[in-house]
């Protein structure tokens, strides 16, 4: 049991670690809670991971019956979302200060009622990568023990970002800039690997429905 379980939640926990990338995360939110006490970090952080979770569960059920709907076979957004997160790591590769400006909030951000929400949960730590990588590790196939390593990689990397969202001053002094850069670069490479197999996968199965379909 324990070995059909690991390499699958060993998949969905790099895959989504990589995407979430609360290392990325961790000096936006220090700058977003400079002024704040450390309970109250602790507090924004928790409720940041828990609306999250509860977003990113939704489209993790619910994402692939809207696709249905609309008449997009899974294949083909399998296809599609491999593009996107090989773009992601692309320039978290080659150009991770780009990323991090792509996640990091407007100058207002820090003054809204609930930074929680907005924007920690969205689009920092439940983004379209993390929204779209849920919807693939849960799709159409996806067995309950496939599921279930999905959630609960999911919620550990929330659980890790929690964790170092509270301590973001320190680890971000202790990793500087150029410690930040590398790690984000090994990430986008890693990304890149998963997202082309992601890709693969989708238009080898999008060709064999067609051929059955004939």
């Amino acid at each position: 049991m324990l070995a059909d379980i690991l390499p699958v939640f060993t998949t969905a926990f790099v895959t989504l670690f990589i995407v979430i990338d609360p290392i990325l995360v961790t000096p936006i939110f220090a700058s977003l809670t400079k002024n704040e006490m450390p309970r109250e970090r602790l507090r924004i952080a928790l409720m940041a991971a828990a609306y999250s979770v509860g977003l990113l569960m939704l489209f993790g059920f619910a994402g692939n019956a809207m696709l249905h709907h609309l008449g997009v076979s899974f294949a083909a957004f399998r296809a599609a979302m491999g593009i996107i997160l090989f773009i992601m790591g692309f320039r978290m590769f080659f150009d991770p200060d780009s990323e991090t400006q792509a996640k990091t909030p407007g100058p207002k951000a820090s003054a809204r009622d609930n930074i929680a929400f907005f924007p920690l949960a969205i689009p920092m730590l439940a983004g379209p990568g993390a929204i779209a990588t849920v919807m693939l590790l849960m799709g159409p196939g996806a067995t309950v023990i496939d599921k279930g390593a999905a959630l609960s990689a999911m919620v550990i990397v929330l659980m890790i970002a929690v964790l170092m969202m509270a301590f973001a001053s320190r680890i971000g002094d202790a990793l500087g800039r150029t410690g930040m850069n590398a790690i984000t670069r090994i990430l986008g490479m890693m990304l890149m690997a998963l997202s082309t197999q992601y890709v693969f996968d989708g238009v080898r199965v999008g060709i064999l429905e067609k051929i059955s379909a004939a």
